[in-house]
């Protein structure tokens, strides 16, 4: 079964697109929202190379306690979007993640402290401009190993 196009319905409450409403000038406070501990706003460009083959393997999974996170494709082909729930110990709950297929027109805000996938495109070399606010603590960053990994086919 293929992945679902992003939507704005299906990716609540996890994160919103970034896009205009109505094709006119539209704030986006989440992205540039302050965090809750003492940092500052980094933007950067990622670089990330394609997965091969028609299956992905997503073997982990990160969110950021004290900020939202941006991706904005500069030059991008098709990209995956998944997110997942909290278990009540504080674990990703990967059983019940949601994977999205994203294209190049797509932006993404993911909300603060939602398990995510880390950036994932498809079928050609791309550039996202990244979003976030970075603690000065250097503690926004969790990772969680799957114990299985999420599999999608593409």
């Amino acid at each position: 079964m293929p992945l679902p196009k992003l939507s704005a319905k299906a990716l609540a409450p996890y994160a919103i697109i970034l896009k205009a409403k109505d094709g006119k000038f539209t704030d986006v406070p989440e992205v540039l929202e302050k965090g809750d501990t003492p940092g500052h706003h980094a933007f950067a460009i990622l670089c990330p190379k394609p997965a091969k083959g028609g299956r992905v393997s997503i073997t982990s999974l990160e969110r950021h306690p004290h900020s939202t996170q941006s991706f904005l494709p500069l030059s991008a082909g098709r990209w995956i979007v998944l997110v997942a729930p909290t278990r009540p110990d504080g674990t990703p709950d990967a059983a019940n993640a949601k994977a999205f297929l994203a294209g190049p027109e797509d932006a993404v805000c993911i909300a603060r402290n939602v398990w995510h996938a880390g950036l994932t495109v498809l079928d050609q070399p791309a550039e996202f401009a990244m979003m976030m606010w970075r603690a000065d603590a250097d503690d926004d960053g969790v990772v969680a190993e799957l114990d299985q990994p999420i599999v999608l086919n593409i």
